[in-house]
């Protein structure tokens, strides 16, 4: 299945550690799938990596998460970055900075604020930036982690804010396409 993701975006070359992160996930991506006769043990889901429970969201984390659900059902638009309309990172910028957190406007700038977490979902906490990208391409998407592999984004394929799980049935593209983790709180 394709989903398509855009992004208002500046230039930045993906480097070489960025997509070696990109193809050890894909093997664990592989190596799960085989362990797990294919099943990403969700009845519902199309992925094939196991996501583990993670923690309780830290106070700040959990801050930033009711800001980024009081707009689900704000419509995408490419550039935005208000509840008039968002994409992807605009809704990053904005959900961060109204908790105090300043953010480059763009997902390709995006991929170098915080510091980085491994591509693993043991080390994903609630609150982490993911950052996607197809093979071959620059970063094209970002997303809040909200945990126990649910992101909240802003989606052009689903036309505005809403939730994702990762084990779902679109969750498949993301899984594949992670390529960054940023920890900024």
């Amino acid at each position: 299945m394709l989903v398509l993701s855009a992004c208002a975006q500046g230039t930045l070359a993906v480097s070489p550690g960025t997509i070696l992160d990109g193809v050890v996930l894909a093997g664990r991506v592989i190596n799960a799938s085989s362990r797990n006769g294919g099943s990403s043990g969700s009845s519902r889901g199309s992925s094939t990596v196991r996501i583990p429970r993670s923690p309780s969201a830290s106070a700040a984390a959990a801050r930033v998460l009711n800001t980024a659900d009081q707009y689900v059902g704000v419509k995408y638009v490419w550039g935005g970055s208000t509840p008039k309309g968002f994409d992807c990172s605009g809704f990053t910028k904005y959900v961060f900075a109204k908790n105090g957190v300043g953010l480059p406007r763009t997902s390709r700038e995006q991929v170098r604020a915080g510091d980085g977490i491994p591509l693993d979902f043991d080390s994903m906490r609630p609150g982490d930036l993911l950052l996607f990208a197809e093979r071959g391409e620059a970063i094209s998407h970002v997303a809040i982690y909200v945990g126990s592999g649910r992101i909240i984004h802003a989606s052009s394929a689903m036309g505005g804010v809403n939730y994702l799980d990762l084990d779902g049935d679109y969750g498949a593209w993301y899984v594949q396409n992670l390529v960054g983790v940023r920890r900024v709180l």
